[in-house]
């Protein structure tokens, strides 16, 4: 059984340690610790929108607020980075360098040239790296895409996403809300459906934004991704206030329409026939993609599904889109 390293044990953290008990129960992996700056975070539960995070907070990890302290005390077979967007490439890097594997949360970091210089110090150093585009490991969204590759339900004809969240304003010391340290909604919630769209319909021919800003910098984002004749669409909105937080997917075929709601899938046949509503894996998510990073670690498996170089082709379309909400022009 491997030993992973959290580094940053704020809320997504939590979340990750939810797959981690999962895991630790089947023998693959357990979490050995945990580092965070804030002492408090070893006590504190974060509620995320997509996650009421551990109950335990950290129970059962060693927790430091030292970080050279834990790599020297602990056995580490790689490390998980669960801090915030702006420390990410120095993190990766520092960490592969240091003869680390390396699970980085996402968005891979806050710029294009960022992404490339960490994929190649992976490179250069011989370990692996993967970046936490979790709706890749998501089961509804893997039944969508081998409903696209099988055609059952005959050609796809449009999409659209819509990912709606009141302001996360539980990060440290309110990080989310600095667009020089986040990205803001455009690179830190819309960037998950950005990335399941190319995961489903590869490189776009270009893209078109709309964006507007009241308490961050490009809060609300309206994307159209140009694909020839099928119409795709995304919207991200982090100002939603008093609501719940919603991400639903609608996917228009001939024969029907998928809709994904978080983690479940309905498909709603257009000869009038009933509701099907599709038995999936209940795998938690972060266990899929923590158990896949594992497997490619440890050689099991090779990085197709979610490779850095896609990750960064992700961040670069972002850019394309900020572009395009600066200029009001097609990019």
């Amino acid at each position: 059984m491997l030993n992973a390293a959290i580094i940053g044990f704020g809320g997504i953290a939590q979340a990750h340690k939810q797959g981690y008990e999962a895991l630790e129960a089947q023998g693959k992996v357990r979490l050995a610790c945990a580092y965070d700056i804030n002492p408090e975070a070893a006590q504190k539960t974060v509620a995320l929108n997509i996650s009421s995070g551990s109950d335990t907070a950290k129970g059962g990890v060693n927790f430091y607020t030292d970080l050279e302290e834990m790599l020297a005390k602990e056995k580490i077979d790689y490390i998980d980075i669960c801090a915030p967007t702006y420390q990410h490439k120095e993190l990766t890097i520092q960490m592969l360098r240091r003869g680390f594997h390396v699970l980085c949360e996402k968005p891979m970091s806050l710029s294009s040239a960022d992404c490339e210089e960490m994929i190649a110090v992976a490179k250069e150093c011989g370990k692996s790296l993967m970046i936490g585009q979790v709706l890749r490991f998501y089961p509804a969204f893997d039944y969508v895409k081998e409903v696209i590759e099988d055609g059952r339900y005959g050609k796809i004809l449009n999409a659209h996403f819509s990912r709606l969240s009141t302001p996360p304003t539980w990060g440290w010391d309110n990080w989310f809300m600095d667009p020089s340290r986040s990205g803001g909604c455009i690179l830190d919630l819309h960037v998950h459906d950005v990335d399941m769209v190319r995961h489903l319909f590869g490189e776009p021919e270009a893209v078109f934004c709309r964006t507007s800003t009241s308490i961050c910098t490009n809060d609300v984002v309206h994307t159209t991704f140009i694909y020839g004749d099928l119409p795709v669409t995304a919207v991200g909105d982090w100002t939603q206030t008093n609501v719940p937080f919603t991400a639903i997917a609608h996917f228009g075929f001939e024969k029907a329409t998928v809709v994904v709601n978080l983690t479940d899938v309905t498909v709603y046949p257009k000869d009038g026939g009933e509701a099907i509503k599709v038995e999936l894996d209940q795998t938690i998510p972060f266990a899929r993609e923590i158990g896949y990073f594992v497997d490619v670690v440890t050689g099991k498996t090779v990085n197709t599904k979610n490779p850095p170089e896609s990750a960064a082709m992700t961040v670069k379309l972002v850019e394309k889109m900020c572009e395009s909400a600066k200029t009001g022009k097609v990019c």
